[in-house]
């Protein structure tokens, strides 16, 4: 069998035009900008009009990408979905994304990995290509998370932290030259080693306990009185955690690889808070010119996060075909990762 390598095509993006600042946020609870900005680095973020769905908000994105691919979703013979807000509690994504975009009866799947959705979803797609299974993935992270927020003092501390967004990847099996992968010392383009960890005694220290099988009756008036359908967190735990695996991950990463961090080209990680990102790009002695952070605008937009960036990124001229390209994340479950791309 020929060897094969995974390349990223073309990424695309979307994001709701309802723009929600911090000043529109302290309507509702006791919070202001100045406290909301010191704390995350998140100044607004967009959220959707009443009735539009997880997939909804996708399917603009996976345009983008697909257009910048030069491909149409019906090219594709896998989808790969990534969220941790679905359209409905059961199916996932991947199979209402292939009934709305028209494409075959190929195989759709869904990652549950939170914000550290594109990771897995990466990782995913790059081994499916790699045995041979998939010749072109569609990559799907999108998410719809402001209706499970609870916009008062209750629920505060996790309403200034998120928006809806969502991403979109085209993947595509290409041939190695001369049998030759991609690695960090060579110019051939994919995806060249990824890392995930996960850690379950932390379920409960980010998660949103209800609709589940943990609630008697798995869904009920108690619960939703107890506040149980809104996420909550304990932050300084999560904030810490975040810091030390994502160091561990991107450390384990470059010496697997052979390489330092001032290797790296671009450093696009996981905006969930911009303190954490600093302190791990201050951790691994990667410059700021070299690390793309958007949260300031959008927040954070869980699995979305990360092709945001790649797609503004791209845009901004600051991504660019042969760069050598860190993704990472953290997050519930815990969870975490991360991907080396040669772009």
């Amino acid at each position: 069998m020929e060897r094969m390598r995974t390349v990223v095509r073309g990424v695309g993006h979307n994001l709701p035009s309802q723009v929600v600042t911090n000043f529109d946020l302290s309507k509702f609870m006791d919070t202001s900008d100045d406290w909301i900005v010191e704390r995350t680095g998140i100044r607004e973020r967009r959220f959707v009009e009443p009735g539009t769905t997880t997939t909804d908000l996708a399917l603009p994105a996976i345009q983008m990408a697909c257009s910048r691919a030069g491909v149409t979703p019906q090219d594709c013979d896998m989808i790969i979905g990534a969220t941790l807000s679905p359209d409905f509690f059961f199916p996932g994504i991947g199979t209402v994304l292939q009934n709305k975009l028209g494409m075959a009866h190929v195989p759709a799947l869904d990652v549950r990995a939170q914000c550290s959705g594109l990771i897995y979803g990466l990782a995913t797609a790059d081994a499916y290509i790699r045995a041979g299974f998939a010749k072109r993935i569609l990559l799907v992270c999108s998410e719809v998370q402001s209706p499970i927020l609870e916009r008062t003092n209750r629920g505060r501390d996790m309403a200034v932290l998120f928006g809806d967004g969502a991403g979109a990847l085209i993947v595509e099996a290409q041939a190695c030259a001369g049998g030759e992968a991609p690695s960090a010392k060579n110019n051939v383009r994919g995806v060249i080693d990824s890392i995930m960890g996960s850690d379950g005694s932390g379920a409960q220290l980010l998660f949103l306990k209800a609709p589940g099988s943990v609630v008697p009756g798995f869904m009920t008036q108690a619960a939703i009185d107890a506040g149980d359908i809104h996420p909550k967190m304990d932050g300084r735990v999560v904030f810490k955690n975040a810091v030390t695996r994502m160091v561990e991950a991107a450390s384990n990463l470059l010496e697997r690889n052979g390489i330092s961090p001032s290797e790296l080209d671009l450093v696009l990680p996981h905006q969930a808070n911009l303190r954490i990102n600093e302190a791990v790009r201050e951790k691994l002695g990667v410059s700021e010119d070299r690390v793309f952070n958007n949260i300031q605008k959008y927040g954070n937009t869980t699995a979305a996060t990360i092709p945001i960036c790649m797609s503004e990124a791209t845009e901004q001229g600051k991504l660019k075909e042969g760069q050598l390209v860190m993704t990472l994340a953290f997050g519930a479950g815990f969870t975490w990762g991360c991907n080396l791309i040669r772009w």
